[in-house]
């Protein structure tokens, strides 16, 4: 598989995420689109246009419920890194955060960090790929790594600046 079509896999995916459309059809996509590719050695985007364009065609329309479920981890996020900064600020400067001690409120936003966490990760569900039955996605422990390196980074510039400037 070229870098065109590794590319073109992964915009394609993610379109088809954010277009609500389930795991398992995703990976028939997707190996529709490679199988194609493969056969007729056209590259993806001449032969499906730009991914978000083909994706549209398999979106399926989104719940009240399921918006709100989705807008619910990223306000949490928002907050667990504000009082992860706040608390990691007041740590270094050594004073209290909210009136508060620092580490109370830097417990606080880690807490917070839990619940988004485990939303993530029950809505990164890996992608099959139905030829091989592997996963075409990263699974849910990559997921997890990633978002909280997110976090860490966040404390370590907040921890880097608050060092700076005091």
């Amino acid at each position: 598989m070229t870098t065109s079509t590794d590319t073109y896999r992964r915009e394609l995916v993610q379109a088809l995420r954010a277009g609500n459309v389930p795991p398992e059809r995703i990976g028939e996509i997707v190996a529709e689109v490679e199988s194609h590719v493969a056969d007729t050695g056209e590259d993806p985007r001449e032969a499906f246009g730009p991914a978000r364009d083909y994706a549209a065609g398999f979106r399926r329309p989104r719940s009240r419920a399921s918006v709100a479920a989705s807008v619910a981890p990223t306000l949490l996020c928002a907050l667990s890194g504000f009082f992860v900064a706040v608390g990691i600020i007041g740590l270094v400067d050594g004073e209290p955060a909210f009136g508060l001690p620092a580490w109370v409120v830097l417990a606080a936003g880690l807490v917070l960090w839990i619940p988004v966490l485990v939303s993530v990760l029950r809505q990164s569900v890996p992608v099959p790929d139905p030829r091989t039955g592997r996963w075409i996605t990263a699974g849910p422990a990559v997921t997890a790594v990633g978002m909280s390196g997110a976090l860490v980074a966040i404390a370590v510039a907040c921890w880097g600046l608050a060092v700076l400037t005091s």
